[in-house]
């Protein structure tokens, strides 16, 4: 049975975590901030972006929402799983194209939403199911923009599309390598577990690592045979191996 912990040990217990919390400087470079921005990311609907500007492969406007732009990437991410930097610098260009493609719909929108309201303000007597027909006719005065919005939206859709179907083709073309059978065929079975934990970890700098997926991770060799997609040389710093029990 768990035993539930004193007020005193809980207050002793979160004055350590402060005092650990306190000694860490967090990233310094733009990138390093954008990451640990999304670290926690499991569920894009409580996504939290920090104010640091986002890097250059982040396409996006000051006007328009980062959190939507991230929580696109993050989907994409999970999505397509990117094995390589070249995998994952298509995944960043696409959500670039995507996010572009719907930006033009939103302003297609807002546009004809314009209209819409001038309609309404300078004809209010117009009945309602006939507003939109006289909208429609108000915006024949901006055909030019309507025009000019349609030619962007459909450019950025075959960007998107072709970038789709370009991460596609690499992947029938380059699969990603297979880890090497170990000396134990059930091995791989085995650790598959831990190694899920694992990957939640570089997400969650929060997460409790199990002992067993510590020492998994500072185990080169191993980690090289059955995981050599993943990079652990942050979870290394953040997840140093225990001290072994000094001798009585």
């Amino acid at each position: 049975m768990k035993q539930s912990l004193t007020e005193e040990q809980k207050q002793r217990r979160a004055e350590t975590a402060r005092r650990n919390g306190a000694k860490s400087k967090g990233p310094v470079t733009p990138e390093g901030k954008h990451r640990s921005s999304m670290n926690a990311i499991t569920v894009g609907d409580y996504v939290d972006v920090h104010d640091e500007e986002l890097p250059a492969f982040a396409r996006i406007l000051s006007v328009e929402d980062r959190k939507a732009y991230v929580r696109l990437q993050q989907a994409n991410l999970r999505h397509y799983r990117p094995q390589s930097d070249t995998e994952r610098g298509l995944v960043r260009n696409i959500t670039a194209e995507q996010f572009a493609y719907e930006r033009y719909g939103r302003i297609e929108t807002l546009q004809f939403q314009s209209e819409h309201d001038e309609t309404r303000r300078e004809s209010p007597e117009i009945p309602p199911e006939l507003l939109s027909g006289f909208a429609i006719e108000r915006s024949l005065s901006n055909d030019r923009l309507h025009r000019l919005i349609e030619r962007k939206r459909r450019a950025h859709l075959i960007a998107w599309t072709k970038l789709v179907a370009l991460y596609e083709r690499m992947r029938r073309t380059f699969p990603a390598p297979e880890p090497e059978p170990a000396a134990n065929t059930g091995l791989l079975d085995t650790v598959e577990p831990i190694l899920e934990v694992v990957r939640q970890a570089e997400n969650e700098p929060s997460l409790q690592l199990p002992e067993n997926a510590v020492y998994l991770i500072h185990n080169e060799s191993l980690m090289r045979k059955l995981a050599p997609y993943l990079d652990v040389a942050e979870l290394r710093k953040r997840y140093p191996l225990p001290k072994s029990p000094r001798a009585a």
